[in-house]
């Protein structure tokens, strides 16, 4: 476990010498990427194109649960029905995940304790569906609103950040769909334009440059 620059919590994993979070805030850049350049854009923009049914979102990296928290209490706040389903090959345990400072522990103990494979209905305005799988092997069921790409840096797991992966992420989300990554590399970029996105370049977190938004039109 180590202490972000925000104070926040996150883990480093030894093995592929990265961790699961900037460095620069954990919580800051979750809230930064993945609720204010992501949710909270398509609220927005639902707000001026109304929709009647839930919001469907869908993360790549489930990690310590930071992005899936955030979005709860954002659903909560905005009484926004939202569907989320999570990916996560390699869950933490219940011991790391007492370790973390986040706000509201008893909901993040609540989102770990949450039976995989399974759609949860927390509150009336959130539904939660973890699946531990390889994203590459991920076969979806749902048609997405709203993707957080939340993989390990394209240095570290590039595979994760290819062209075919991104393809089919976009054949599985609405039209209009929205994806968003910290995550600024030109081959990422790229990638994300072959798979068929309009790519918008954003202010990045605290201590990076950029970010990407990628919209299915």
């Amino acid at each position: 476990m180590i202490v972000t620059a925000d104070r926040s919590h996150s883990f480093f994993v030894t093995e592929l010498r990265e961790s699961y979070h900037s460095t620069n805030g954990a919580l800051s850049e979750s809230q930064h990427v993945f609720i204010n350049a992501g949710l909270n854009y398509v609220n927005c923009r639902n707000r001026a194109y109304p929709v009647s049914t839930e919001v469907m979102v869908l993360e790549m990296g489930f990690g310590t649960g930071l992005n899936t928290l955030l979005t709860w209490l954002y659903a909560e706040e905005q009484k926004m029905p939202i569907y989320y389903e999570a990916l996560e090959k390699y869950p933490l345990t219940e011991k790391e995940v007492a370790l973390l400072n986040y706000p509201e522990r008893e909901k993040l103990a609540a989102l770990h304790a949450c039976k995989w494979e399974e759609s949860v209905q927390l509150t009336s305005n959130f539904t939660l569906c973890k699946r531990q799988v390889d994203v590459l092997d991920y076969r979806p069921r749902q048609s997405f609103d709203l993707i957080y790409f939340d993989a390990f840096a394209p240095d570290v797991q590039p595979e994760l950040w290819s062209s075919d992966l991104f393809a089919k992420l976009y054949a599985a989300m609405s039209k209009g769909g929205v994806l968003v990554t910290y995550s600024a590399k030109g081959l990422v970029k790229s990638a994300l334009r072959a798979a068929g996105f309009e790519v918008q370049r954003l202010p990045g977190a605290s201590g990076k440059w950029h970010m990407l938004r990628g919209i299915k039109n």
